[in-house]
């Protein structure tokens, strides 16, 4: 993987190289330095980054210009003329800069640490007390030209960071994960009730003090899970399972069954039983209810777990819902007075 990274900026500091003489900007808005021996250079404010302003994917644009910082000596001698480098002036103290390139999407300049900065490949070590799995774990890759100007790599360091360092776009492993599930199809479940819906009444009917039965009808991957997908985005590779653990089911009359499982179907030969595992009996009629119906919702409670090659790892909670109408109607028992035999 280092490999990979130090060639990428190889090439990157190569172009760095072939564009050492840059352009002096009509106006400079800082003034000009003069040393003692009249070699004068444009002033510039100290190089800094830019504040952290991420947009969706979490990115804040790098820094318009960056510059490496050397003694004027060092520049010269690497071969910047007077008019490819600026000038920080303190009064009693000065600092040297020459534009260089920023680099790209993966690795760019940070004037404030003077390196390249790039996301670390492979396995990241343990996060430091402080982090949330947020955090990225970067690299830090010095710019270390020879005399006559031909690019180097120097030292390189390693740092944490809440924030995408601005300039990279790449993505942090809880932030690849998030995009990741964001494309699951998950629905909820094909509902499975006794009653069933009869087709003369278009609609379930039951009765007050009958058991209603209640189940996942032919739960699939993305009604009932597990559902897996694995991506590489940003930079990371992600995978993310998606498993119901179990379901909240709101029967319309102020109640609320919560069941683990997929419940268990009714047939014929179970009469007028309750459900071994998930069910429910009504106490009054839907008569005041809307179309003199009881909406019945199924709410699935998806925990979605991820892992990255990085080793992150997390949990990002879904939930998806289902439901139908049940009409519950009330048994009446009528008292008849019995008749003589003769009327």
């Amino acid at each position: 993987m280092l490999r990979r990274a130090l060639a990428a900026f190889a090439a990157i500091l190569a172009l760095a190289a072939g564009s050492l003489v840059a352009t002096a900007p009509a106006q400079a808005a800082g003034g000009v330095y003069c040393n003692d021996l009249s070699v004068c250079y444009l002033t510039i404010s100290v190089p800094s980054d830019p504040a952290p302003n991420p947009d969706s994917n979490g990115w804040t644009p790098g820094a318009p210009t960056c510059y490496y910082e050397n003694s004027e000596s060092g520049l010269l001698q690497l071969g910047w003329t007077a008019d490819d480098i600026r000038v920080f002036d303190g009064g009693t103290y000065q600092r040297f800069y020459a534009i260089i390139d920023c680099g790209g999407s993966t690795n760019y300049w940070s004037n404030v640490r003077q390196c390249y900065v790039f996301m670390k490949d492979g396995v990241w070590p343990a996060r430091p007390p402080g982090y949330s799995p947020e955090a990225g774990y970067y690299g830090c890759i010095m710019f270390n030209p020879s005399p006559g100007g031909s690019p180097g790599l120097g030292q390189e360091t390693q740092f944490w960071s809440e924030t995408v360092p601005p300039g990279l776009k790449v993505l942090t492993p809880g932030r690849a994960a998030a995009q990741l599930i964001a494309t699951f199809q998950l629905r909820g479940v094909d509902i499975g009730m006794a009653p069933q819906v009869n087709p003369a009444w278009g609609h379930r009917r039951s009765y007050v003090g009958i058991p209603v039965w209640l189940w996942v009808e032919n739960p699939q991957p993305l009604t009932w899970g597990p559902y897996t997908e694995t991506a590489t985005l940003g930079g990371q590779t992600i995978t993310a399972t998606a498993q119901v653990t179990g379901i909240r089911w709101n029967m319309g009359d102020g109640r609320e069954v919560v069941c683990g499982s997929t419940g268990t179907a009714y047939s014929v030969g179970y009469g007028l039983s309750d459900s071994p595992t998930c069910g429910h009996r009504y106490d009054r009629t839907s008569q005041n209810q809307p179309g003199d119906r009881y909406t019945v919702t199924a709410t699935s409670q998806w925990p979605v777990t991820w892992t990255s090659l990085s080793g992150a790892s997390g949990t990002v909670n879904l939930t998806t819902s289902s439901s139908t109408q049940l009409e519950i109607n009330e048994i009446q028992s009528v008292n008849v007075k019995p008749t003589t035999p003769n009327g």
